[in-house]
């Protein structure tokens, strides 16, 4: 069985930055992805509110990131974990591939994937018109009509947020009312640029090459709509990756992961950063940090153990 002093799940940004702190820390080091590395990043059109790069794509700081750890000597295996198991100061961290790891340590960073409605084009036109992140790329549709899916506070809320940038946004919710707040609601109607599909559901992402419009029906009559808009953001919930952490209760009734300032959960050796804890903002730049605090402090854990 292979031994290490830190696993890190997930080669997302907050991954990637822990593993840069822990293996200068001369701890050994292990990251374990089950796709590409830079996690949501990799679906991102264009990134600009990262500091020192300026305007750079998804693919593109991903891959900055990426060999950046392995400019340092950062092991990197693919890995679809399955399992920890807790054996006080030693962890097993077990693959759905078969494989076991020893380890003193883990960071979690296994993000969320966003909820998404399956309709056809969806998948095909992320990045390209269809995003789940207003703050991320919202900019990119200045003056331009979008359509918001989603009738909770997140929606309504990135709605009001987008108001500042695009031309015109047509909320299309599947129920025929809104779930958010009642101040949610008036900040988005005091825009003045919102108007509302409710009680329909989307049938199709359209376009080739970026999105051109999307095509929604209503659920009780079956009328079939077009909108001609450049850019979709879909805002129905996300869904955190921690189902092979069943049994250890670190997560919320949602799924996330709970931690403190230092990122520790309640049990001694595992640490949790990213988009998968429960927080408020969800940033490459917070990721970032979040990584950073949990690799010094796991970077003091097994020095405190190893006195022991």
């Amino acid at each position: 069985m292979d031994k290490y002093d830190v696993i890190i799940i997930g080669a997302g940004p907050g991954g990637m930055a822990a593993s840069l702190y822990t293996v200068r820390a001369n701890l050994k080091t292990l990251m374990l992805e089950k796709a590409a590395p830079g996690g949501k990043m990799m679906s991102t059109w264009e990134v600009e509110n990262y500091p020192g790069l300026g305007k750079v794509t998804g693919f593109e700081i991903s891959e900055k990131m990426f060999n950046h750890t392995q400019e340092l000597g950062v092991e990197y295996k693919y890995g679809d974990v399955s399992g920890i198991i807790d054996k006080g100061d030693i962890k097993e961290v077990h693959t759905s591939g078969g494989d076991v790891y020893e380890t003193k340590a883990v960071i979690i960073g296994s993000g969320t994937t966003p909820r998404g409605t399956n309709a056809p084009g969806e998948s095909k036109l992320s990045g390209r018109g269809v995003s789940w992140c207003a703050i991320c790329d919202g900019a990119f549709f200045n003056d331009k009509d979008v359509v918001v899916v989603g009738g909770g506070n997140s929606a309504i809320e990135e709605a009001t947020y987008l108001s500042k940038m695009v031309n015109h946004i047509t909320v299309v919710n599947v129920l025929d009312t809104l779930q958010a707040d009642k101040k949610a609601i008036d900040e988005a109607n005091a825009t003045g640029k919102m108007d509302y599909k409710l009680g329909y559901e989307i049938v199709s992402f359209d376009g080739e090459k970026q999105l051109e419009s999307v095509t929604i029906r209503n659920v009780k009559t079956q009328e079939v709509e077009k909108l001609e808009v450049e850019g979709a953001f879909v805002f129905i919930g996300h869904i955190p990756e921690t189902k092979f952490l069943e049994g250890l209760e670190i997560t919320n009734q949602w799924g996330y992961i709970e931690v403190n300032s230092k990122m520790e959960t309640k049990i001694p050796g595992i640490y949790g950063i990213g988009d998968v804890i429960e927080k408020e903002l969800r940033q490459i730049a917070t990721a970032v940090g979040d990584g950073t605090i949990a690799a010094v402090n796991v970077s003091k854990y097994i020095e405190s153990i190893s006195h022991k």
